[in-house]
């Protein structure tokens, strides 16, 4: 069964795409060789990896 999220909620989960989508152009060309041959394992590895990274330099925290 599906739940129903508050406008609140989902402003706040729209907020949180934004931010993370802005910080994915810092690095994006770093995992696109991963991306373009199809190793999926290495991709996502690596795409949390610096996601994080990422975060805690622009942020000083990771984002929940």
């Amino acid at each position: 069964m599906k739940e129903k999220i508050t406008d609140e909620q989902a402003r706040y989960m729209v907020d949180i795409l934004k931010k993370k989508s802005e910080l994915i152009k810092n690095f994006y060309y770093k995992i696109d060789k991963y991306r373009i041959s199809g190793d999926r394992e290495t991709y996502r590895k690596t795409f949390k990896e610096l996601l994080e990274k990422e975060e805690i330099k622009v942020y000083g925290k990771k984002i929940e």
